[in-house]
């Protein structure tokens, strides 16, 4: 704790509010630039000054705020849920950022989310809670979401999975894609993160889930100096994966059961991003990161698609036998930047309908050139991604997303950026939020209560 109280001053960035670490109040803060990193600079009365660190690269995380600040706009509604459908669970993972198997609530029932279904369409549930497979009623409720017209994704541990059979059941119920907790190819990262060796179950449920054409996302929880230099290894098996439309890397956070002992092995997008260039040999660069995350940026705000600002993301395209290209490969990223100014430059003089006009038509020549020409079609499922929802039956075959993610908790929440989260929240103990950065912190100032 610093004694000093946090100051306008030449390396602010941006002021917010947070939340004090210590009664998780809501307390005004700045985000600044100090001592070469950028940190959130939290003020609470009672307990004085804390400084979290969020970023070691200045000058990309201003260029970025600048950006996101200008054309992503608050006022879009929600189009992804997390449906928390139930408590349980049947792993008791040290790491556990759900805090499984701590509160008794019943489940979601069939009529419930019947109910949810009825007032959304177009809309991503996120199918989470604990483990929603240890739910009887799964496949009914992913026949509902499949009937209402809208988007089932479910996120698993993929132990149910391991039974082909019922795979099979949940894609003839209509099931869109699954989100599969894979931290790697070491048992020993196993234990240490979910408490068993699990690694021959997640190559049976891949495999099932291959033999049913499933889209997955491969989600990486990443603790430093335990399973992060699994990195590349998890990138190049999910490149030679065709269902495999995007690979996840999760930086671990302060949620749950990760709440009590892993704080020194937490790890940010920003900080993910360094590895991965480490990892790949500069060929994944983060300069190219941030210029293709200021285009994810614009398409986002076209197409009125909310979204965090922490959360980056980046685009490979798949070769025979685990060969990929970046986009950076592909697109002239150089020369597409100036036109992603001048969008935003646009937006901020409040033409927003004609800067994406204008944006569209000095991005043609771009993806006209000879190298380019290959993206055509590939831009084409992202800009359906963003206007009918993010399905990743949408993805097409040679497509990779990549995303460094994390989850807020109540070190790093920033109500600027909470305001915008990409994912709502529905659940038994918290109603429905529009923001799930907002729901994490409201369950954990409860939990704490209690």
């Amino acid at each position: 704790m610093d004694a000093a109280p946090a100051t306008a001053g030449p390396g602010a960035i941006r002021a917010t509010h947070a939340l004090c670490p210590t009664c998780l109040r809501s307390v005004p803060a700045e985000v600044r630039e100090e001592d070469g990193e950028v940190r959130l600079v939290k003020q609470c009365p009672v307990h004085g000054v804390s400084r979290v660190f969020l970023s070691s690269h200045p000058d990309y995380y201003r260029d970025l705020n600048r950006f996101y600040f200008s054309v992503m706009s608050r006022s879009h509604p929600q189009r992804d849920y997390i449906l928390r459908l139930t408590e349980r669970c049947n792993l008791e993972c040290p790491i556990c950022l759900a805090g499984a198997n701590q509160d008794v609530l019943a489940d979601f029932s069939l009529e419930d989310v019947r109910r949810l279904t009825r007032r959304h369409r177009r809309t991503k549930f996120d199918l989470m809670g604990c483990e929603p497979t240890l739910m009887d009623t799964l496949p009914d409720i992913i026949r509902e979401i499949a009937a209402s017209g809208n988007i089932s994704a479910l996120h698993t541990n993929g132990l149910a999975l391991e039974d082909p059979a019922y795979v099979a059941r949940l894609k003839a119920a209509g099931l869109d894609e699954v989100h599969l907790q894979f931290d790697g190819f070491d048992d020993d990262a196993y234990r240490t993160i979910r408490g068993r060796p699990l690694l021959e179950g997640k190559r049976k449920t891949l495999a099932n889930l291959a033999a049913q054409r499933i889209p997955v996302d491969l989600v990486m929880t990443i603790l430093a100096g335990v399973n992060d230099k699994e990195i590349l290894p998890v990138l190049e098996f999910g490149l030679r994966q065709p269902n495999v439309k995007e690979v996840f890397f999760l930086g671990c956070r302060m949620l749950g059961r990760a709440a009590g002992g892993f704080e020194s092995q937490q790890l940010l997008p920003d900080q993910v991003i360094d590895l991965l260039e480490g990892a790949t040999g500069g060929r994944i660069r983060r300069e190219d990161v941030r210029r293709f995350q200021k285009l994810y940026f614009a398409m986002l705000s076209v197409f009125g698609v909310r979204k965090c600002l922490y959360i980056q993301h980046y685009l490979l395209m798949r070769g025979r036998d685990g060969a990929y290209r970046t986009i950076a490969e592909t697109l002239d990223l150089d020369r597409l930047e100036p036109a992603l100014e001048r969008y935003r430059e646009r937006v901020e003089r409040g033409g927003r309908r004609g800067a994406a006009v204008r944006l569209a038509l000095e991005c043609l020549p771009l993806l006209l050139a000879p190298r380019a020409l290959p993206l055509l079609a590939e831009f084409a499922a992202l800009t359906l991604l963003m206007a009918l929802g993010f399905n990743l039956r949408r993805v097409r075959r040679r497509s990779v997303l990549l995303g460094y993610i994390t989850a807020c908790d109540p070190l790093i929440y920033d109500a600027d950026v909470a305001d915008n989260c990409g994912k709502g929240e529905i659940s038994r103990d918290l109603g429905v939020q529009e923001s799930g950065a907002l729901a994490n912190v409201m369950r954990e100032h409860r939990w704490r209560a209690t």
